[in-house]
């Protein structure tokens, strides 16, 4: 008799305690949490890149020039290595920053100071994700600047794209680093 009695008491209870209202309804929305990150609203709206400086990922850091490549690197010849570890001085094809890629690229200067090729560059824009977004594929110009030593030899450390289209989201913001 006790545990039935107990049991009444508690779904007595119930109305009193919200378990079975349905007063979400009444009682609105919750306020949407304030957080400070530290960033300006002024800056949040500038690309990230202009506000740090891009790091190579492991990949690129870990990357190894095969023998030819050793060889032209001591020579003093400046190489690029991108984001998923390839190291070549000309490449034809690029992987960087989220996901991107250039390719089909033709360089049209190489030297101990800067690069610029033309291609196509193919990326996703991440709306509503990136798993559900579009694929973009755009004219492109990339320019290779700032080389820099490090102990494996030269590269390249900024990289910009330029793409050809008037669609704002197959700009670029993408980056590429020097394995050091």
């Amino acid at each position: 008799m006790s545990r039935l009695l107990l049991i009444a008491l508690l779904l007595l209870a119930l109305p009193w305690s919200g378990c079975l209202a349905g007063d979400e309804d009444e009682v609105g929305p919750r306020p949407a949490a304030t957080i400070d990150d530290g960033v300006s609203e002024e800056d949040a709206a500038r690309p990230v890149l202009s506000l740090v400086e891009p790091e190579p990922t492991e990949a690129a850091l870990d990357a190894k020039p095969d023998a030819a490549l050793r060889a032209r690197l001591d020579a003093g010849a400046v190489a690029l290595v991108d984001l998923t570890g390839e190291i070549g001085i000309r490449p034809t094809a690029i992987t960087f920053a989220k996901g991107g890629r250039m390719l089909d690229v033709k360089w049209r200067r190489w030297d101990d100071r800067r690069a610029v090729g033309t291609g196509r560059m193919e990326g996703v824009v991440c709306d509503p994700d990136c798993a559900r977004g579009r694929l973009i594929v755009v004219p492109a110009v990339i320019r290779l600047s700032k080389p820099v030593a490090c102990p494996k030899g030269r590269f390249f450390d900024l990289g910009a794209i330029e793409v050809d289209s008037d669609d704002p989201e197959a700009q670029s913001d993408s980056w590429l680093a020097a394995p050091c």
